[in-house]
């Protein structure tokens, strides 16, 4: 069995066996994520602090998110570089398993609302929100809050958990946060890191283009176009459910975003 370290106020817990450390007769709020912490994480956590009497914060890289060919192997692990970020703001707990520990037994796929799912990244990426939905109901039955916290950026994602959470009638209540955004308006994003300082300055284009498109400055195929000839390869730029949402990769790297 791993043995708990202590990171200052935090308690990092490892193993399944160590859970049971949680105080679960209070409010606890848990903030799921796959590290590479940002600022957009910690304002998560800002907000779990804010509403609840225990905090927990997930890092584990689901491997039920990610098809044949795409990042898993490359995405950034970088526990100790997170639980320095999360000193800001020092959360009770951080689960951070392994694989082996978040699934000792081959995991049984739920499967994500398909009206919700089969449109936008469930196109581009089949199956995704299947091992989303698995991997959230997990942490559910393994942490037991009363509450979770998820960002807007990923707001498809936000909507099938919502939609998860009332179809199995989990007794957890599911906040959203708005995004954080850098200087530039570039959604905050762990994978924002893959980019060259020249793709950087490209990516904040996807914000000013959903801007004007929100606006009415712009339409969806000028918009689009504009994008196409700076060098993203679009995979939708599309309104829905009242918001205009945009995915598709500057280089090797897939950012999404939404207003």
């Amino acid at each position: 069995m791993e043995i708990t370290k202590i990171v200052r106020f935090m308690r990092l817990l490892k193993a399944i066996s160590e859970l049971s450390q949680i105080n679960r007769s209070k409010t606890l709020a848990l903030v799921p994520t796959m590290g590479a912490l940002h600022d957009g994480h910690l304002s998560l956590v800002k907000i779990a602090k804010s509403i609840s009497d225990i905090t927990c914060v997930s890092i584990f890289v689901n491997p039920l998110q990610f098809a044949p060919g795409e990042d898993f192997g490359k995405y950034p692990r970088t526990l100790d570089e997170d639980l320095e970020k999360l000193q800001v703001y020092n959360p009770d707990f951080v689960w951070a398993p392994s694989v082996e520990e978040m699934y000792p037994n081959p995991p049984a796929l739920l499967q994500a609302n398909k009206e919700l799912a089969d449109c936008l990244c469930g196109l581009a990426r089949p199956g995704f929100f299947d091992g989303v939905v698995t991997v959230v109901n997990a942490l559910f039955e393994q942490i037991k809050p009363t509450s979770a916290i998820f960002g807007e950026k990923d707001f498809q994602q936000l909507l099938i958990i919502k939609s998860m959470v009332q179809e199995r009638n989990l007794p957890v209540e599911i906040i959203s946060a708005p995004i954080i955004r850098e200087e530039s308006g570039l959604a905050m994003s762990s994978r924002n890191q893959y980019l060259s300082d020249s793709e950087k300055i490209l990516a904040a284009n996807i914000y000013k283009e959903l801007t004007a498109i929100k606006t009415s400055n712009t339409s969806i195929d000028s918009a689009g176009k504009r994008l196409t000839e700076l060098g993203f390869k679009i995979d939708y730029l599309e309104k829905r459910w009242g918001r205009v949402f945009f995915a598709g990769k500057i280089g090797t790297t897939r950012l999404i975003d939404n207003l």
